[in-house]
């Protein structure tokens, strides 16, 4: 008997179109420190879409502000952070065409979430949007995308990881599983200097993971 297919998911940018509101977050919560600074910590936000908030905060703090950062200021960070995108984000909902496919292939393939956004706050945006009962299970941050996959595919490597940035890309090859990249406004750049597959709509998704498999 043949093992199921794993389909890791990254979440914003994917699931939901988010990912243009993280990016104002971080211009929003840095903007107390000067324009200049704020547009500084969007710029290293872009430049590193999938990794963890916390680790921008750090190197915002050490290497833009040239700040120590506190426990303290982290907890305030991370509140401020939510605060911007909570209201936007409960408003946001996943295509039709991504809801249909949860629904029909949640039973036949091992569908997962691999996030940079702590874990905790992934499933409870999940709850609210009656998405998390389709998902085997969702991995988020404090550990790394490279070992949610490894946790993934400790027994079946048959994998492929649908993401929307560089970082997800390289956790994908690092982990020698494939990888599908979602096309969003963020990631022109990237498309430009790496040839892999890619899709527009989740309409043809499951033709598309059929193709690559």
């Amino acid at each position: 008997m043949s093992k199921k297919l794993n389909i890791i998911f990254d979440f914003d940018g994917v699931i939901i179109n988010s990912h243009l509101t993280k990016t104002l977050a971080f211009y929003n919560i840095f903007k107390v420190y000067g324009k200049n600074i704020a547009l500084k910590a969007k710029k290293f936000h872009l430049n590193n879409i999938g990794k963890s908030r916390y680790f921008k905060f750090r190197y915002i703090f050490k290497n833009i502000l040239r700040l120590k950062l506190t426990n303290q200021k982290i907890k305030t960070l991370d509140k401020n952070f939510d605060i911007f995108l909570q209201k936007k984000i409960n408003k946001m909902i996943p295509s039709k065409s991504l809801i249909n496919f949860l629904k029909k292939k949640n039973r036949v393939w091992n569908l997962y979430i691999s996030t940079g956004t702590p874990r905790t706050k992934i499933v409870k945006i999940l709850k609210k949007k009656n998405l998390l009962i389709y998902f085997k299970k969702v991995y988020g941050s404090p550990s790394s995308k490279i070992y949610h996959i490894n946790k993934i595919t400790k027994n079946n490597k048959k994998c492929i990881f649908i993401g929307d940035s560089f970082e997800d890309y390289t956790a994908a090859k690092k982990t020698k599983i494939k990888f599908l990249l979602k096309i969003n406004s963020e990631n022109r750049n990237l498309r430009k200097t790496i040839s892999f597959n890619k899709i527009n709509s989740f309409k043809f998704l499951e033709k598309k993971i059929i193709q690559i498999i």
